[in-house]
């Protein structure tokens, strides 16, 4: 999987991840496949504290036990880890699996580099990874306190990065919790964008969870005319007509939806 695609379906999960205040979970990748994961719970003001680096370190490495090089090379100071030591430690982060090491590790790599490419990547890295390690408190509050303060640099270079944006609107619906930072970012990067995909699906769960079912409809007709060919779009169509109790446009767009996704299977 490439960076990009990495980076999409990693952001799209948090528009489906407000278990306490917005929505139920999922990721999906930029051409629409989704699959769901469990929601998780919201973060408390106690679980907020400032997470240092041994913590994180001890949390991570609590039932696994790192080879030597890859202890060798946490042993040092992070600030003086060579690029090399730590494309090493990344590579053996990707092959074992271990999500947080590898988005701390990327972030560390992003600043020996910083350019707007390298940091909205290392932000949404934290914040998403963040999202899946919401089980673990330690590890997914420390990545969420790196993720802020790459956004934070990010956006001072550019408030109109939409990627970053999506970032920031994960980390304040999450984390923070504030239903009016997140609305209003949320509608300051659709007036930047009113085509992104990710934003889009985040407007339309809003409405979900809100009840606004019209607007919802609607919101779905917007994505499909953005990705005609994705029967997600139609899937999401049908759920909501079904819950508005209209089971024959439920049924309509079901099978309009399955029809869909199996030419995708023959082509």
């Amino acid at each position: 999987m490439d960076k990009q695609n990495r980076h999409v379906w990693i952001v799209i999960a948090f528009a489906l991840s407000l278990a306490s205040f917005l929505i139920v979970k999922s990721w999906k990748t930029s051409d629409g496949t989704i699959s769901a994961v469990k929601a998780k719970p919201e973060f408390t003001e106690a679980a907020k504290t400032p997470v240092s680096l041994s913590a994180f370190f001890g949390q991570i490495f609590k039932d696994i036990k790192p080879p030597q090089y890859v202890g060798s090379i946490l042993m040092r100071d992070p600030e003086k880890i060579s690029v090399d030591s730590l494309n090493i430690l990344l590579k053996w982060a990707a092959e074992t699996g271990n999500i947080p090491l590898q988005a701390w590790t990327g972030g560390k790599i992003a600043l020996r580099n910083p350019t707007e490419t390298n940091i909205t990547e290392a932000a949404r890295n934290d914040i998403f990874s963040a999202v899946q390690m919401e089980d673990d408190p330690t590890i997914s509050n420390f990545l969420f306190q790196e993720g802020k303060k790459f956004i934070d640099r990010g956006m001072a270079e550019n408030p109109k990065n939409v990627p970053l944006r999506n970032a920031l609107i994960t980390y304040l619906s999450i984390y923070e919790n504030a239903p009016m930072k997140f609305l209003g970012v949320l509608r300051e990067t659709l007036a930047i964008d009113s085509t992104n995909i990710e934003t889009h699906y985040i407007h339309l769960n809003l409405l979900k969870k809100s009840g606004q079912w019209e607007k919802a409809l609607n919101k779905c007709q917007k994505l499909i005319s953005l990705q005609p060919q994705n029967p997600d779009w139609l899937f999401e169509l049908s759920n909501i007509y079904g819950t508005k109790g209209d089971s024959v446009n439920a049924k309509v767009y079901l099978n309009l939806a399955v029809k869909v996704r199996n030419q995708q299977k023959k082509n």
